[in-house]
């Protein structure tokens, strides 16, 4: 080991470039006179750089572009990973002139450029996709399926321009050569459960079955470089819808790994994906290892001209695998009894499996629910084993936490493919209750949810579905009903009439009230009798989570219908206003927003009989500053 310092030192002391060797928390081992003269000590580092957070990405992929500020200047340079023996060492190395930092600029500008460019054609693919569907269905399909189809439409155009606005700010040098964000906290599962609604559009298109399970089957918690995550699901999940046959199973599995001396919990991430028909075709297999490096001899040889050479999409795939630190595999499945060896073997492939492993490092949840009191007792669901389908994140976590807090068992799903791969699972079925499900879901929707579960008899399945809409129409409880969902369920919905609900259903005894009926029309409610937070709602909250996980919820219900009103002012209406305010309606009734639920509704009567909604805008402001009033006042107290 002394020789391979000896040769740092000697490198680092006869560098032109101002250059540091340091350790992770940032302690100084060798700096050279340029990198002494600009005063890159230990307190220089941390004051100029985020220099834990650089070194763990730099651990983690080997090298990474960085932005130095000292005074009015912007450097350019790089960290490298070096290990050195027992422990490891951080090179700083920064331009010496401003050619050689505008050619570190470039390139890590042009990595950026094609990375988001080639990220945009799967959400322009998806809209056109969903648009397509839209436009040929003769006029039959109905109003539940339009709208779902304008929510998809409406989220697939915002990753699509998120996108362009990355581009945008890359090429007008907003953005830094280290990037277009740093690592960050964020839902792993949730991104995985997006990617797949994003992609669902196109794989309906195509004719192909998506399938999605989760080891664990709980939302996990990463702290690491998102954007590079995303690209390399994305393109890994969409290669295999284009080119793998009429099914595609999606595998996520989190280990936890031996902690470190550090202290910092990480986890081993894998990604599998199988296609089920036919196989990823030789020589898109070839280009992908090409741009992974990992030419054989023993694969078949890539097609002539330039399609042997990697593309794009492959380039951006290996490039986010290297910043993770990841590995990939891929490899052929055979029919039972083929002759794996022979030369000829490609008719026996019987579809292709793509493996990719690498480590981040452990996130804590934002938002938790947890209560500081007691929960209040309603109706005992104890003993009660249930699946719950709702692709709302908030709204999910709510209604898992009333469920488990009233004693039952809750497996969460965020579409329906993802809940029928439970219903594959023995030690869930054996022990079922029941299924509640959302009917607006994403992929497929609730009905067709139900009519999957009862055409196919998922694992012996046979139990009872309960169903959760926004507004109980005559035609959403016949499809229900047809579907063999056995009850309709209006949100919002208190705790002790969902509970009260689930057991009438099991037909097991509750002393608690009945559900109250709700009336499916929406209607205009008088300002002069909706007082600003409804007592009742605002007291289930505080019993349920406590003072600060119902401040907290009460700030989300809040800030969304905020932000109604921030889109309303900036876009003006579009096709995805009125799914918009139905959203935002429901939240602020759910955790008693009464002033701005009031709103909202009337917001939404107007938007549905095509009144002016810009007159509305005063009163929704004036109903947002008196809210945030009362919820700060509530605080207090």
């Amino acid at each position: 080991m002394r020789p391979i310092i000896q040769t740092i030192a000697r490198m680092i002391a006869t560098d032109r470039r101002p250059s540091v060797l340091a350790s992770e928390g940032g302690k100084v081992l060798l700096a050279n006179a340029p990198a002494q003269r600009l005063l890159l000590d230990q307190e220089g580092i941390h004051d100029s750089l985020d220099w834990p957070g650089l070194c763990a990405q730099a651990h983690r992929a080997g090298s990474i572009p960085v932005s130095l500020t000292l005074g009015t200047d912007t450097l350019e340079g790089e960290i490298v990973h070096l290990s050195l023996g027992a422990g490891d060492g951080y090179l700083l190395r920064l331009a010496s002139n401003d050619l050689e930092a505008t050619w570190l600029r470039n390139r890590s500008r042009a990595a950026t450029l094609m990375r988001v460019a080639h990220d945009l054609r799967t959400p322009i693919q998806s809209l056109l996709a969903t648009a397509e569907n839209v436009l040929d269905d003769g006029g039959q399909a109905s109003e539940e399926q339009r709208n779902k189809a304008r929510e998809q439409l409406q989220q697939t155009s915002e990753v699509a321009l998120d996108h362009i606005s990355n581009v945008l700010g890359v090429i007008r040098g907003e953005q830094s050569v280290a990037g277009i964000r740093p690592d960050e906290t964020f839902n792993l599962t949730e991104e995985l459960r997006t990617l797949v609604m994003m992609i669902s559009p196109i794989a309906r298109n195509q004719d192909v079955a998506l399938k999605l399970w989760l080891d664990p089957h709980e939302d996990i918690w990463v702290h690491g470089p998102v954007r590079f995550v995303r690209a390399l699901f994305q393109n890994i999940i969409d290669n295999s819808a284009k080119y793998g046959g009429k099914e595609v199973e999606i595998g996520l599995t989190c280990r936890p790994l031996p902690s470190p001396e550090t202290g910092v919990e990480r986890l081993k991430i894998i990604l599998t994906v199988k296609d089920m028909g036919g196989g990823i075709p030789p020589e898109q297999q070839a280009r992908l290892r090409a741009a992974l490096g990992q030419g054989d001899a023993a694969q078949p040889p890539a097609v002539t001209e330039r399609k042997d050479r990697p593309s794009a999409g492959m380039n951006v795939l290996a490039h986010a695998l290297r910043q993770l630190g990841g590995t990939l595999e891929l490899s052929d499945r055979y029919a039972e009894g083929a002759e794996n060896d022979r030369a000829d073997h490609a008719k026996d492939v019987i579809g292709t499996t793509i493996k990719a492993t690498f480590m981040l490092q452990k996130g804590e949840k934002a938002d938790n629910f947890s209560p500081s009191t007691p929960p209040e007792k309603h109706a005992s669901l104890q003993g009660v084993s249930m699946i719950l389908v709702e692709d709302s994140p908030t709204s999910r976590d709510w209604l898992q936490h009333i469920l488990t807090s009233a004693g039952a068992k809750v497996w969460s799903a965020g579409n329906g493919i993802e809940a029928l791969s439970l219903l594959d699972k023995s030690e869930i079925v054996d022990n079922l209750d029941l299924i509640l499900t959302d009917m607006t879901l994403p992929y497929m929707s609730g009905v067709e949810f139900a009519q999957r579960v009862r055409q196919t008899r998922k694992g012996g399945w046979n139990g009872p579905i309960l169903a959760l809409t926004a507004h109980v129409a005559d035609e959403i409880v016949t499809a229900c009903h047809e579907a063999g969902i056995a009850k309709v369920l209006e949100k919002p919905i208190r705790p002790a009439q969902l509970s009260a609900a689930i057991l009438a259903v099991l037909h097991k005894p509750d002393e608690s009230e009945p559900p109250v009926p709700h009336q499916p029309k929406i209607a205009k409610i008088s300002q002069t009798v909706t007082p600003v937070l409804k007592d009742e709602v605002v007291q289930d909250l505080l019993s349920q989570l406590g003072t600060e996980g119902a401040m907290t919820y009460m700030q989300r219900a809040h800030a969304e219908a905020k932000d109604i009103l921030t889109k309303l002012k900036s876009d003006g209406v579009g096709p995805d206003t009125g799914r918009m305010l139905h959203a935002a309606t429901g939240v602020c009734s759910l955790t008693g927003l009464g002033a701005l639920e009031n709103c909202l509704r009337t917001m939404e009567c107007d938007f549905d009989e095509g009144s002016d909604l810009p007159s509305r805008f005063p009163e929704l402001e004036e109903c947002l500053d008196l809210t945030q009033e009362a919820i700060h006042t509530l605080k207090q107290k």
